[in-house]
Order: structure tokens, then C-alpha cells, then sequence
């Protein structure tokens, strides 16, 4: 899925995984756990894939200080919120090109899916901060990285609705426990594009807009 700007920019991808057939690529992925990267050359595309299970470490300085650790992002923050807790997504490096050759070369000699592990790096990808409003609790996530895929186990007891939020395309999915809605926007002055998730349980979609609404 798209998610593109009042302008038509593509700011953001997000692929709704529903469970259904599985490819090679895909039982890599569900393997993944948090802080695990892999680069993957798929022997029958002869194409790289990189993939990517960001793992949340708690941030123990302050909002100010995460701002400046991320200069470039301009990110808008909840009105009136308190602020309960911040965790950071960590990056990994992108394979070299003579670990991409090796690949190559390692695939075209076995037939087969290739798969390396990346390396983790500092660069701060994603904010996660715990947050209160109204006497409500939520997560408010906010990712420089603009292609993620969300897992849902039963697609019959979800809805999943496109949206417009702040002039941009977004995505809501929720069932009767959790609530999940997901956009992207770009930047005042510099105009990179950061993809903004809300997440919370038991509350309304309608709640959830409110809450993108307010920020600033």
C-alpha cells in the first residue's frame, strides 16, 4: 500500500501481511526478532532484499536531547500530552557491494536464497514514547525509515480503512482490542518524509484522528 501526499508523492510503503501463502523471503522475515537485520539475494529474481526487525532500547536522555540526535526529521509531537516513557530503533548498515558480489556469486554457484546478517549501527531510525492524554494512554511512533510491513493474524476480525490524515493518505486497522493508524508526512523545511503510527487499545478510530489532528 501507498501512501502518498495531497501532492501525489509516494511519502511511505506499508504491506498489510494477512497470513496467506508464504514465499521464501517471507519465512525469513517472520524469523526475525527485534534487532535482527538480514540481506537477502533471492536466487530466482537475482535481486537483493534487505530486511529489517528494529528492536526498541530505552532512551535515558531527554525529548530535547532525542531532537537533536535527529536534526534533519522535524518531527511533529501529541499537544498537551505527557510524556511517559521514550525508546529509539537502531539501524543497520546496508550491505557492501563486495558483500553483495559475494552473494552473487555464492547463488549462481548453489541455485540458492542467499542470506547474511547486517550489521547494527547508532543511527537513530525510530522514536517510540509512551504518552497520556485525557486520562488515555497510547504510543506514538515515529520512523525516518518509510517501508514497513504490519502483521495481521486474522483479517476478519479487523478493519482496515484508508484514510486522509493532515492532507496525506494513512491507513487505520483495528479490531476490538487494539487500534493502529499509520501515515506519512514530510517535513516543513527540509521535506524528508517520516512516517507517523499511533497506537492504542480499546479506544475509537475517531480518537485516534484526534490525536494525529493535534499534532504540532
Amino acid at each position: 500500500m501507498e501512501m502518498k501526499s495531497k501532492k501525489g508523492e509516494v511519502l511511505a510503503i506499508v504491506d498489510i501481511d494477512l497470513f496467506q501463502e508464504e514465499n521464501d523471503v517471507d519465512k525469513i522475515i517472520r524469523e526475525l526478532k527485534p534487532g535482527m537485520g538480514k540481506g537477502i539475494y533471492i536466487a530466482g529474481e537475482k535481486k537483493i532484499s534487505q530486511q529489517t526487525n528494529y528492536e526498541a532500547v530505552k532512551w535515558l536522555k531527554g525529548l530535547d536531547e532525542l531532537k537533536e540526535k535527529v536534526p534533519l526529521w522535524e518531527p511533529a509531537f501529541p499537544v498537551n500530552a505527557e510524556f511517559i516513557d521514550i525508546q529509539v530503533y537502531y539501524g543497520f548498515d546496508n550491505l557492501t557491494q563486495a558483500e553483495i558480489d559475494e552473494m552473487t556469486t555464492e547463488s549462481e554457484r548453489t541455485g540458492k536464497n542467499v542470506v547474511r546478517d547486517l550489521k547494527p549501527n547508532d543511527t537513530v531510525v525510530g522514536v517510540s514514547l509512551v504518552c497520556r492524554k485525557e486520562e488515555r494512554t497510547f504510543e506514538f511512533r515515529i520512523f525516518g525509515t518509510t517501508k514497513s510491513r504490519i502483521h495481521v493474524p486474522n483479517v476478519e476480525h479487523h478493519t482496515i480503512e484508508n484514510l486522509t490524515i493532515r492532507s496525506n493518505e494513512a491507513v487505520y486497522i483495528g479490531d476490538s482490542d487494539k487500534q493502529q493508524l499509520i501515515w506519512a508526512e514530510l517535513g516543513p523545511m527540509f521535506g524528508k518524509a517520516l512516517q507517523y503510527e499511533i497506537l492504542t487499545e480499546c479506544r475509537s478510530r475517531n480518537w485516534l484522528i484526534s490525536i494525529a489532528d493535534s499534532l504540532a
